[in-house]
């Protein structure tokens, strides 16, 4: 595991918070319950990104001793070293999630399990 993957799942994983966002919005009116639902998944989605973004740092850089003509030179992407791709991911995430969750909801516990589940 290195930091490329951690910062591939992390684009994934924002890309599915995004989606359980739009879901949840367009369930809640019609069907209160199951917006609660979608809207659970998404907070417990979000501390899996937190989580995932904390490890990416946490990971060593790669090594810059190598002058290889066709290493890659992240630091000259118009977009930025990877390290700040996934930071500004992260950070564009969490105005989302500070818009529609609280402090409270990021440190619950999970709620009970309360529908019953048809075969």
């Amino acid at each position: 595991m290195d930091r490329a993957h951690l910062d591939v799942l992390h684009a994934h994983l924002t890309q599915v918070h995004q989606l359980l966002d739009q879901l949840s919005d367009a369930v809640r009116p019609p069907h209160p319950a199951a917006g609660r639902h979608l809207a659970a998944a998404r907070t417990r989605l979000w501390q899996a990104i937190a989580e995932v973004h904390s490890a990416f740092h946490l990971l060593p850089t790669v090594s810059r001793d190598r002058t290889d003509a066709s290493e890659c030179h992240p630091d000259r992407l118009t977009e930025g070293p990877p390290v700040l791709t996934i930071c500004q991911r992260h950070l564009a995430a969490g105005h989302s999630v500070r818009r529609k969750t609280t402090p409270t909801d990021l440190s619950s516990p999970l709620p009970a399990h309360a529908t019953a589940c048809a075969r």
